[in-house]
């Protein structure tokens, strides 16, 4: 068991401390991405938003489109179906406006996913 850097309090877990709810790594499965900033609310890599996952075990993000929960293994959005990741190549989509993956060209207009 560790220290805290932050409130000098025994933590459990290499993630997070329980005591003043810091997140040191992204507890995501295949992010674990440092979390540089203390008051961080989602991870920066991501998405996801922290106080849901330590309070209750959810891993949600914001859509950036509309800016609703979604599951963070969705690769769409439910509700404006916007993309997150490529349907195809899985990689990331870095904008709202694009109408094709830049690794693949594969198009984002078609096919949605229910």
């Amino acid at each position: 068991m560790e220290k805290c850097p932050v409130c000098k309090e025994m933590t459990r877990g290499k993630n997070w401390c329980d005591s003043c709810h810091t997140v040191f790594v992204c507890p995501a499965p295949r992010c674990e991405a440092p979390n540089h900033r203390r008051d961080a609310k989602v991870c920066a890599k991501c998405g996801l938003i922290f106080e849901d996952y330590i309070t209750n075990r959810k891993m949600y993000r914001k859509c950036p489109k509309c800016k609703k929960k979604q599951g963070l293994s969705d690769p769409q959005c439910k509700y404006c179906r916007y993309w997150f990741n490529c349907p195809t190549c899985g990689h990331k989509v870095p904008s709202t406006s694009m109408f094709t993956c830049p690794r693949c060209a594969t198009s984002l207009r078609l096919g949605f996913v229910n």
